[in-house]
C-alpha cells in the first residue's frame, strides 16, 4: 500500500471512530523543505511538544501529514494543494513558500508559520498584536539578529569590511526578503556582501574560492538560505579556506564555524506547535497575536579561533551562552 492510499484508508478510519463516539482526530498538514537532518528533527520535537502542551497527541487525536518538498520550492504549490484535498484542519507552513503555497491551496483553512521575517511586509498579517487574517504563529523579525551576528564578526575579525554570505541556489527565488534585511543590515554597518550559490557538496570548494577572490575576510550562513543540511560541511569549508564564520543555529559552530547566534528554534517551534494547539481548540487566528523569539544562545568555538589565528577579547566570551574549547 502506498503513502497516500493509506493517509485515504486511514483518514476513513478516523472518520469512522468519530462516528461511534471517539475523541475527534485533527489532521495538520506539516509543509518542510526535508523530512530529515538535524534542523528538522529539533523543529519537529519542538513543534509537537508545543501540540502536546495544548492537549493534541499523535496516535490519540492527532494526525500530522508530512508533505516534504526535498529542496525544490516549486513543490509546495503542488503539496500545499494535495493537503487541501485530504482535506486537513490547519496548514503549519514554517517560512515563506510554504505559507504562500498554503494560502492559495484553499481560502479557509487557518496557517501557522514559524520562521517568516516579515509577515507584515509580506502581508500575511495585517499587524502581529492582531494578525486580521487566517494567518498566525511565530516570526523571527531578525534585522536585529543579523545586525548582531554582522556585529560580533566585526568584533571578532579586525578591519571586516566584506562578508561572504552562502545561500543555497535552491532557495535562490525564496529567500529575497532574507537578502534584503541583511544587505540593508550591512549597508547600516558599512559592510559588503558578496553572495554566492551552492546547492550541493561538491560545489563547496569552488564556492569559497569564489568568496577568496572577492577578497571577503569572513562568511556567514543564515536559517533560510541553508536549509539543505549542508551546515556541517559550510563550517568544515569555511574552516579549511581560513575564513571566519558566523551561523543562526548552533550546529555550524559545533562542527568547527566560528561562531553561531540566534534563536532557539525547538522553543520557536514549540511555541507555533501551541499556537496551533490552540487554533484547533477553536481559537481565531486573526485574533491571535503572533509571537517574536524570546530565547537567543550564541556559541563560540575557541579551537576554531585558535586553528584561525583569531584572538577573542574576553568581553566576546562572556558574552556566550557556550565556549567550545
Amino acid at each position: 500500500m502506498d503513502r497516500r492510499h493509506f493517509e485515504v484508508v486511514f483518514c476513513g478510519a478516523l472518520f469512522a471512530m468519530a462516528v461511534h463516539g471517539q475523541e475527534r482526530v485533527y489532521r495538520v498538514g506539516y509543509l518542510s523543505w526535508q523530512d530529515e537532518g538535524s534542523y528538522h528533527d529539533v523543529t519537529l520535537r519542538g513543534f509537537l511538544d508545543g501540540l502536546r502542551s495544548e492537549g493534541f497527541v499523535e496516535g490519540k487525536n492527532l494526525q500530522i501529514v508530512f508533505r516534504s518538498a526535498s529542496n525544490n520550492a516549486d513543490r509546495f504549490k503542488p503539496l500545499a494543494n494535495d493537503l487541501a484535498r485530504i482535506p486537513v484542519d490547519l496548514y503549519f507552513a514554517p517560512a515563506t513558500p510554504m505559507a504562500t503555497a498554503a494560502w492559495y491551496a484553499d481560502k479557509k483553512t487557518p496557517i501557522i508559520v514559524a520562521t517568516i521575517l516579515d509577515p507584515v511586509e509580506l502581508k500575511f498579517v495585517k499587524t502581529l498584536a492582531r494578525p486580521g487574517t487566517r494567518v498566525t504563529g511565530v516570526t523571527t523579525m531578525s534585522d536585529e539578529l543579523t545586525i548582531k551576528r554582522m556585529q560580533l564578526l566585526m568584533e571578532v575579525v579586525p578591519g571586516l569590511k566584506r562578508v561572504g554570505v552562502v545561500i543555497d541556489e535552491a532557495m535562490r527565488d525564496a529567500c529575497t526578503q532574507e537578502m534584503d534585511h541583511a544587505m540593508r543590515a550591512a549597508r547600516q554597518l558599512g559592510l559588503t556582501l558578496v553572495a554566492v550559490h551552492i546547492d550541493r557538496p561538491e560545489l563547496l570548494d569552488v564556492g569559497f574560492k569564489k568568496l577568496l577572490d572577492a577578497k571577503v575576510q569572513a562568511v556567514t550562513s543564515t536559517l533560510l538560505s541553508t536549509r539543505n543540511n549542508l551546515e556541517k560541511e559550510y563550517a568544515e569549508a569555511a574552516l579549511k579556506h581560513k575564513l571566519p564564520s558566523m551561523f543562526e543555529q548552533e550546529i555550524g559552530a559545533r562542527h568547527g564555524g566560528l561562531m553561531s547566534y540566534g534563536p532557539d528554534f525547538e522553543d520557536v517551534f514549540r511555541r507555533a506547535g501551541r499556537h496551533a494547539g490552540r487554533v484547533l481548540k477553536g481559537a481565531n487566528p486573526a485574533e491571535l497575536a503572533m509571537e517574536e523569539p524570546r530565547q537567543f544562545r550564541m556559541v563560540l568555538n575557541l579551537k576554531t579561533a585558535r586553528e584561525l589565528g583569531i584572538t577573542i577579547s574576553p568581553a566576546v566570551r562572556l558574552r556566550a551562552d557556550e565556549v567550545i574549547e
